[in-house]
């Protein structure tokens, strides 16, 4: 069975942008830019995958 196209879209939205959002009001930068790095690697590497 084939996903939905923007699944994995989704995914990086809702586990990666609400860890950075959380991190930011925090104002932890190094866990926010942690996490925005390993979201977009993840994400880059699900286009590259294709």
């Amino acid at each position: 069975m084939k996903a939905p196209k923007f699944t994995n879209l989704t995914v990086f939205i809702l586990f990666f942008g609400i860890a950075l959002i959380e991190a930011l009001q925090k104002q932890n930068w190094l866990e926010a830019l942690l996490f925005m790095a390993l979201g977009i690697l993840s994400l880059r590497a699900d286009f590259l995958s294709k």
